[in-house]
C-alpha cells in the first residue's frame, strides 16, 4: 500500500442539457497515498454527532446540516495528505454530439442522451491533470474509486475512458471500482470537495471552497474557450 496511488472521483450535475438542467457538470478527484492517515478524526466526529442526537449514517454534503458541514471541513482542511483536481463543464457550451446518440430501431430513428463521449473527455482530462504530477513517481498500483451513483450505462462509459487513458499513459497496474459513498470515508471526502467546487461554480458560493482551496491543484473549465451558446440558462 505504501507505493499505491488512490484516486477517489465524484461528480455533481445532471445530464439535462437544457435550460432546466444544472448549469455545470463537475468532476472532482481527491488523490492520496495515505488513505488512512488521521481519518479516525472523521469517524470520531460522526460518533460525537450520534451522541449529540444527530442521526447521521454517513457524511453527504448536499444532505448534511450546515453545522455538520462546518465540522467536517474544519477537520479535512488540516489534512496534508490529499490533493484535489476538478474539471468543470459549462453545459450550454457542449455540442449535442458529445452526449446524444441516434440509432434505428424497427425502422424508426431514435435519439437518446447517453453522455458517453462527454464522460470520456472529462474523465480523461481529469486524469491528465493528476498524472502530470505523478508521472515519475514510484507507484506499484493505481486504485480508482468512483461514486456508485453512476448508472450501469454510465459506468461502462467511464470504465472504458479510464482504461484507455491508463493503459496508454502508464505501465502501472490499476484497479477501478464503484463504491457507495457510505462505504469509505475517503469517498465522503471526495463528495465534500466536489460539492464545494460545484456550489462555487453553480451559485457562486465561495465559503466551502475557501476551506479546501490550498489543496486544489487544478480547476479546469474545459469549455472555457467555447464561443457557441446552445441554449440560455434559466435565471
Amino acid at each position: 500500500m505504501e507505493n499505491a496511488l488512490y484516486i477517489f472521483i465524484d461528480e455533481s450535475g445532471n445530464l439535462d442539457f437544457s435550460a432546466n438542467g444544472s448549469k455545470y457538470y463537475v468532476f472532482t478527484a481527491t488523490t492520496t497515498r495515505k488513505p488512512l492517515r488521521n481519518r479516525f478524526l472523521l469517524h470520531k466526529l460522526r460518533y460525537q454527532l450520534l451522541y449529540d442526537g444527530i442521526d447521521l449514517e454517513y457524511f453527504h454534503a448536499t444532505e448534511d446540516l450546515q453545522d455538520v458541514r462546518n465540522s467536517f471541513f474544519s477537520i479535512i482542511k488540516h489534512y496534508g495528505d490529499f490533493q484535489i483536481d476538478s474539471v468543470i463543464a459549462q453545459k450550454n457550451k457542449v455540442h449535442s454530439s458529445l452526449y446524444k446518440e441516434t440509432y434505428q430501431k424497427r425502422r424508426k430513428w431514435i435519439t437518446r442522451t447517453t453522455g458517453d463521449e462527454f464522460y470520456r473527455i472529462n474523465c480523461q482530462t481529469l486524469l491528465q491533470f493528476i498524472f502530470r504530477r505523478y508521472r515519475y513517481s514510484n507507484l506499484d498500483r493505481i486504485v480508482v474509486v468512483l461514486s456508485s451513483i453512476f448508472t450501469k450505462q454510465r459506468r461502462s462509459a467511464i470504465i472504458k475512458a479510464l482504461k484507455i487513458y491508463l493503459k496508454t499513459h502508464t505501465n502501472t497496474p490499476f484497479s477501478i471500482y464503484f463504491h457507495d459513498g457510505k462505504a469509505d470515508i475517503n469517498c465522503q471526502i471526495a463528495d465534500y470537495c466536489c460539492w464545494a467546487m460545484a456550489v462555487k461554480w453553480e451559485r457562486s458560493e465561495l465559503r466551502p471552497f475557501e476551506e479546501i482551496k490550498d489543496k486544489v491543484r487544478s480547476e479546469f473549465d474545459i469549455f472555457r474557450n467555447g464561443t457557441t451558446i446552445h441554449y440560455p440558462y434559466n435565471e
